[in-house]
C-alpha cells in the first residue's frame, strides 16, 4: 500500500515535471498564454505531488508508532520488563546488603578499637596504682633521690600509658630492694 502511494507521489511530481517542461517550451516558440496555463497546472500538480508524499511520510509516522506501542504493552514485553525489575530490585537488594555488612563490620572494629583502647588504659592506671602501693612499701628502704628519681618515672610513664616501662620500673624497684 505504501509503495503504490510513493510511486504514485513520483508519478504525479514526474507529470508536474513535463508540464514544466512543456510550458517552457512554449514560451521558446513564443506560445505565452499556454505556457501559462501548463506552468499553472504544473505548479498545482507538484503541490499535489509533495503533499501526497508529505500524507505518506505521516501515515508511515503513525504505523510505526502505533506499532511500537503494540510492542510496548504487549504481553511478552510487560512480562520481560517485570523480569527485568525484579532482576535489578535482587541486584540492589543484594548491594544494600553488602552495604550493611561492610557498615556492620566497620562498627563493630570501631566499637572493638574503642574497647581495648579504654581497658589498656585502665590496665596501665591498676598497674600504675600496684606499682605506686609498691613503691610506698619501698619508701624506707630506698634513698630519698632514688625514691624521687622513680616516683617522677612512674608519673612520666603514667601519661605516656606505656606499659612496658612500668613494668621496667617495677623490676627495677624489686633489683633495687
Amino acid at each position: 500500500m505504501f509503495g503504490r502511494l510513493f510511486y504514485g507521489g513520483l508519478l504525479i511530481g514526474s507529470l508536474a515535471m513535463l508540464l514544466f517542461v512543456l510550458g517552457f517550451v512554449c514560451l521558446q516558440f513564443g506560445l505565452a498564454l499556454l505556457m501559462g496555463l501548463f506552468y499553472l497546472l504544473a505548479s498545482k500538480v507538484m503541490l499535489l505531488a509533495l503533499a501526497l508524499v508529505a500524507l505518506l511520510g505521516l501515515l508511515t509516522l503513525f504505523t510505526a508508532v502505533c506499532r511500537e506501542l503494540r510492542g510496548y504493552f504487549s504481553r511478552e514485553s510487560s512480562a520481560l520488563r517485570q523480569l527485568l525489575c525484579l532482576q535489578i530490585r535482587r541486584q540492589d537488594v543484594e548491594r544494600l546488603k553488602v552495604a550493611e555488612c561492610r557498615q556492620l563490620n566497620y562498627l563493630t572494629r570501631f566499637k572493638r578499637q574503642r574497647l581495648l583502647t579504654a581497658d589498656n588504659r585502665k590496665q596501665a592506671r591498676e598497674l600504675s596504682v600496684a606499682i605506686d602501693h609498691e613503691l610506698q612499701a619501698a619508701k624506707s628502704q630506698l634513698p630519698t633521690s632514688r625514691y624521687k628519681d622513680f616516683r617522677k618515672a612512674l608519673r612520666t610513664y603514667r601519661k605516656q600509658a606505656d606499659s612496658a616501662a612500668m613494668l621496667a620500673l617495677r623490676q627495677q624497684l624489686h633489683v633495687a630492694d
